[in-house]
């Protein structure tokens, strides 16, 4: 599974891709000017996701293609609506990748990957919060894409810890957009904090 940060700091992805592990961003126009948008595009070398808001399908088809004039990198991230389908649908048959978002149901996800879009994304906490199987839910969106002929990827958010992040690894989704303060969390481990303590002892 190919992890991405969930970000609107560009100090947060600029320490994290040091580490090497990310392939991927999601962020809010809201969060970032277009100018931290190329930053962090250059910093990941590879896709990062910008929320679009608005319930206008023609308009949002222009501030898509106003979007991905910025870095070769971005990805229009529109919500799994009646006019997300219209917007994804147009953005799609002009070869833009496109990612539908707020699908919280296997049927939803299914529309969104005939209507174009490269990426369908979920959330799992929104899922939990509402007393819904987030796991169960997940699973059956996963099954349903890569049991068609599209080529839809899976994209997991919603995380709040490590647990989730390794449930959507092992049901298959094939990314999963992190907070910086997960993935810290994923790689501390009292084991290892000793291990190393003992290693520096003399």
């Amino acid at each position: 599974m190919k992890l991405w940060v969930e970000t609107g700091s560009v100090a947060e992805v600029e320490q994290l891709a040091a580490w090497g592990v990310l392939a991927g961003a999601t962020t809010s126009r809201r969060r970032l000017d277009d100018a931290a948008i190329v930053r962090i595009c250059d910093l990941i070398d590879a896709s990062v996701s910008v929320d679009l808001v608005g319930d206008d399908a023609e308009q949002l088809v222009a501030d898509g293609l106003a979007l991905v004039q910025l870095h070769e990198h971005v990805v229009p991230r529109l919500a799994c609506t009646a006019a997300g389908l219209v917007a994804a649908s147009a953005l799609s048959e002009q070869e833009i990748a496109v990612e539908l978002t707020h699908a919280f149901a296997a049927g939803q996800a299914l529309l969104a990957a005939e209507a174009g879009a490269a990426l369908v994304s979920t959330a799992l906490s929104p899922l939990e919060d509402a007393s819904i199987d987030a796991g169960e839910t997940l699973q059956a969106i996963v099954e349903s894409l890569h049991g068609g002929e599209t080529t839809a990827q899976v994209l997991v958010g919603g995380i709040r810890n490590p647990q989730q992040v390794v449930l959507a690894a092992r049901l298959g989704a094939e990314n999963a957009s992190v907070p910086a303060a997960v993935l810290r969390r994923m790689l501390e481990h009292p084991l290892t904090a000793a291990a190393v303590e003992r290693a520096q002892t003399p």
